[in-house]
Formats: C-alpha cells, sequence, structure tokens
C-alpha cells in the first residue's frame, strides 16, 4: 500500500464519515453491539473545518479514503474529535501517522491539554493513545431508558425551563456569558463556537434550567430524545436538573431517552438508575493532564465532548 495524507476538504467529508461508520461498526460488532445504520453527520467536522482546518486529515491509498482524523480546539484545549481507519488497512501505522497529524494543531497553538473519549473496550486504540501521553482520567456510560418507562418513576423537580433562542437568531447571543460561565466553571474553558453551532441546528433544541431566580444549568436535546451536553452549576441540585432536563426531552415524543454519564456523578447515575435507565456503551476520557468537573457536565458525545 502507498499511503498519502493531506488536509481533509469539504468534498472529503461524506466518504470520511463512511470510514467512520465502516470502522466503529466493525468495532461494535466484535463486542457484541449493534451496527449504526447511518455514518455520522457531516455538520459538525463540517464547522470545524470552516473554522479551523488545520485539524482534519484523511489517508488516502491511491483516490481512496482509508483514514480519517479530526481535532478541535477551544482556548487551549485541543480534542481529538474522530480517528478511524477501515477495517481491512488497520495495524498498518495508519492510525499514529493521523494522530500525529491532527496533534500539530495542538503544539502550534500551544495547547495546555489534550482530550479524547473511545469506547473502553477498544484495547487497540486505548495503546495508541497512551503512547501519545494521553491517559485514563474519567470512565463514561452512555445509558438509555424507553420512554414510557422513565415517564413513570419521573417527579417533577420544580425547577423552571426557559428555551434558549437559536442563533444567530439571537442577535448578539445573550447566552453566551452565561452559558461561558458555566462551562469555565466545569471543564476550566469557554465554548462559545460550539454553543453556536448547536443552536444554530433545528436537530436539537436547547434549554436554561433555573431555580429561585438562579441559573441551575443548562441542556440540549435532540430530536431522539438524548441528552447532552448538560452542565449542571457547582452550586444546583444535580438530581433536581437532570430530571428537568430529562422532562423535557420526554416532550419531545421520542421512543427512549438516553445520556453519557460520567462515572463520578454519582448522584446523576443513581439518578438515572432509579429512572429505570441501563449502561448501553462503556466510554474512556483519556487526557494529557486531569480536567473536568465530571460530577456536574454530561457530554453530547465522543467527539463534541
Amino acid at each position: 500500500m502507498d499511503i498519502t495524507y493531506r488536509p481533509a476538504k469539504p468534498e472529503d467529508l461524506e466518504e470520511a464519515e463512511r470510514v467512520a461508520q465502516q470502522s466503529g461498526n466493525a468495532l461494535r460488532v466484535r463486542y457484541g453491539g449493534r451496527p449504526s445504520p447511518a455514518p455520522p453527520s457531516i455538520a459538525f467536522p463540517e464547522f470545524c473545518l470552516a473554522q479551523d482546518p488545520s485539524g482534519l486529515w484523511v489517508a488516502e491509498d491511491g483516490d481512496t479514503i482509508v483514514g480519517f482524523g479530526f481535532s478541535w480546539m477551544t482556548e487551549q484545549f485541543w480534542c481529538l474529535s474522530q480517528l478511524f481507519v477501515r477495517p481491512e488497512t488497520q495495524a498498518k501505522g495508519i492510525g499514529q501517522a493521523l494522530l500525529s497529524k491532527t496533534l500539530m494543531q495542538a503544539e502550534r497553538n500551544g495547547a495546555a491539554n489534550r482530550a479524547l473519549i473511545t469506547f473502553a473496550y477498544n484495547i487497540a486504540s486505548t495503546g495508541l493513545y497512551l503512547k501519545n501521553g494521553l491517559y485514563p482520567r474519567e470512565p463514561l456510560y452512555r445509558m438509555a431508558a424507553p420512554a414510557h418507562t422513565v415517564t413513570q418513576n419521573l417527579a417533577d423537580a420544580g425547577y423552571a425551563v426557559t428555551p434558549i433562542a437559536p442563533w444567530p437568531e439571537s442577535g448578539e447571543w445573550p447566552a453566551g456569558e452565561w452559558t461561558g460561565r458555566i462551562d469555565q466553571d466545569l471543564l476550566g474553558f469557554r465554548r462559545d463556537l460550539h454553543h453556536q453551532f448547536l443552536l444554530g441546528s433545528f436537530a436539537v433544541r436547547a434549554v436554561r434550567i433555573e431555580h429561585a431566580g438562579r441559573i441551575a444549568g443548562y441542556a440540549y436535546i435532540s430530536a431522539g430524545g438524548h441528552v447532552g451536553p448538560l452542565a449542571i452549576a457547582p452550586d444546583a441540585d444535580a438530581k433536581a436538573v437532570v430530571t428537568t432536563a430529562l422532562r423535557c426531552a420526554l416532550e419531545g415524543g421520542a421512543r427512549q431517552v438516553s445520556m453519557l454519564v460520567p462515572g463520578r456523578a454519582e448522584i446523576v447515575m443513581r439518578t438515572a438508575l432509579a429512572l429505570g435507565f441501563r449502561i448501553e456503551v462503556p466510554l474512556v476520557v483519556m487526557a494529557w493532564r486531569p480536567f473536568g468537573n465530571w460530577c456536574n457536565y454530561l457530554p453530547r458525545d465522543p467527539g463534541f465532548m
């Protein structure tokens, strides 16, 4: 094989995400999971490519894309969003080469930390990341439950919910200041552009959760009933915020609801289990240095964080 590496272009993204689908499905099936029926959306990589193309790379064998590496940065935080190689071309050094290409973005921008989320059972990938100085920091669990089961067990926490206006419909985007403060408190960095990306999507809706006139957190909810990211203000009641977000998710009529729950988030985990949630997929946060208040932050998905 004569593998070449180059920066990704917008027209590469659909094929690159098909590589991600093939690689991810091979791994899921190997460990008893169900294959994904469709490739991941190109919306977020397309957004990041427009913001900073230095984090997106493809590996090619001739004219065929056989690997895709995708990273993003916000402030001085670097995140590996996706790293996938076609199953038939794995174990040939392509993953390391793509990782090295994306890491140039971190080096060029003086990243203070580097992180990613990957399947906890993917020994080959975790070994690759360990060799590159990224260590397991926090277990994560994708948990899901039938909507009717959650409805039967869910009590009203008495918290108020205010929709966050879509962007750029919201003009100056007033949500930026208070969401930025929560993100800084919980993660150590702001994610203003990422909020604007989600608020510009018709696939999710966003809500501000309040109690007694104080902001208790925010939640994004997909049409399919997935909650995340979900941020719980440090002084808020975690159980009340989570149950309020789930109530919003149920209003959308989805057949099931789901969340990514950190292992350290004991209150959230207990709440989810009591509502009928069960673990579907184990994941792990890997990072250069420890970061984040994982009792109060539930990521959206591995690529978005």
